[in-house]
Parts: C-alpha cells; structure tokens; sequence
C-alpha cells in the first residue's frame, strides 16, 4: 500500500511503514528542536535510546551547518 502510494505520488526514493515513521520522527524532533522527550510520547519509545536512533540526519545537519559557518570566519 505504502508503495503504490508513494510511486503515484511520484517519490522515487523506496518507502515503507518504517521509512515514514522514521521521517515522522526526525521531523517531530527538527520541530521541538530537540526535545526529546516531547518526541518520546509521541512515537511512544519506552527506551530514549531507541528515539535518539532517529535522531542519526539532524546531528548531520548540524554537523553541516557548522563546518560551513566556520568556513565563513
């Protein structure tokens, strides 16, 4: 169902359940800007270890954002 879905959507990139959740999460935690505990209840992760997997692009991103503010000085 996801599948069809998305290739009718057009999305190229392969989607699953998990892919969605996953980008669900990421997201909840870009909007909470960090706050995981609030991205905790919401994807119901008993374990805060479990959520901080999700957390994998946005400590990229920030990572990113650094080096090209340093190259910038």
């Amino acid at each position: 169902m996801v599948v069809r879905h998305s290739e009718s959507a057009g999305i190229k990139k392969q989607m699953s359940p998990h892919r969605i959740r996953h980008s669900a999460i990421t997201a909840a935690l870009d909007a909470t800007d960090g706050d995981v505990r609030k991205v905790q209840k919401l994807s119901r992760h008993r374990n805060l270890n479990t959520l901080m997997i999700y957390d994998d692009n946005r400590g990229r991103d920030q990572q990113d954002v650094t080096q090209l503010l340093d190259g910038m000085f």
